[in-house]
């Protein structure tokens, strides 16, 4: 179980989700540690940018040609406290400074079991959201693969997306590396910069088998005394819950009014302690 100090920094720190305000990117070096990347080129290119009906936005990978993943908390909105209809999301594949290699629309969402952003210490784990977009992406758009195994601590990694202080073009850290696994493997620690702006990005490994994959996805930053502590969700949870949905033929779609998961979860309360848009 999560440490309670640890419970009561996610609770207020994760779920930052910030209006895009930030100017371009500059080429190369932008800050310690990440830099500028060619949008066009793999694995960035099957990486883009997910807004919503409030303004905000977060990063999401291309998974299939019409999937996407993200955070589950980049589709929830904290002033109506509802997750937000799928047809108020866009998804923007590559973009760059107000270009972008595809665009689509979101039909419908299936979200992590049990995930209740007011219980966010609690269900972290399942802070995680696979999109079906409205259309087939296009197939010169190469998805990234989920990676089932949790790769060991100190295993090289890298981000890419779309922090706040560049939102409009994708940055990536290169120089970083998964650390040790918590809540009996359900959420991993990494060293990645993880800027607000960066939920739902994917956390990127070399495989055995010399490819590029999903270790996990960015959910939170957590800082204490100085020292900063990034959290993602690991692709093996992803994978094992979509797998099981799968077997039960019974997937958590949601495709129009508010989430019906939410309205079970839902333990009513002040929000104002989340920094949102």
């Amino acid at each position: 179980m999560l440490g309670q100090t640890l419970r009561r920094a996610l609770a207020l720190a994760a779920l930052g989700i910030s209006t895009i305000i930030a100017a371009p990117a500059a080429a190369g070096d932008i800050g310690v540690h990440r830099q500028a990347v060619d949008v066009s080129q793999y694995p960035w290119s099957a990486i883009g940018k997910l807004y919503n009906e409030t303004g905000a936005a977060c990063t999401a990978v291309i998974v299939g040609r019409d999937k996407v993943l993200t955070a589950a908390h980049c589709i929830f909105n904290y002033r109506t406290q509802r997750f937000i209809p799928a047809q108020s999301l866009h998804f923007l594949a590559g973009y760059n400074v107000g270009r972008y290699s595809a665009h689509a629309r979101v039909a419908s969402y299936t979200i992590g079991d049990g995930f209740d952003p007011q219980r966010y210490d609690q269900t972290s784990s399942a802070d995680w959201a696979i999109l079906t977009l409205t259309e087939l992406l296009p197939q010169e758009i190469e998805p990234l693969r989920l990676d089932p195994n949790i790769a060991a601590s100190g295993t090289k990694a890298m981000i890419a997306g779309y922090p706040e202080d560049r939102a409009f073009a994708m940055t990536a850290d290169a120089d970083c590396e998964l650390r040790e696994a918590i809540d009996d493997g359900k959420l991993i620690f990494h060293t990645c910069r993880g800027i607000d702006g960066y939920s739902g990005a994917p956390i990127l490994v070399n495989t055995a088998d010399n490819r590029i994959k999903i270790a996990g996805i960015q959910i939170a930053t957590l800082e204490s005394g100085g020292t900063q502590k990034v959290l993602a969700v690991p692709a093996r949870s992803i994978e094992q819950a979509l797998l099981l949905d799968e077997e039960k033929n019974a997937p958590n779609l949601i495709a129009g009014g508010p989430s019906t998961l939410y309205a079970i979860n839902n333990i009513a309360g002040d929000v104002g302690a989340f920094a949102v848009g």
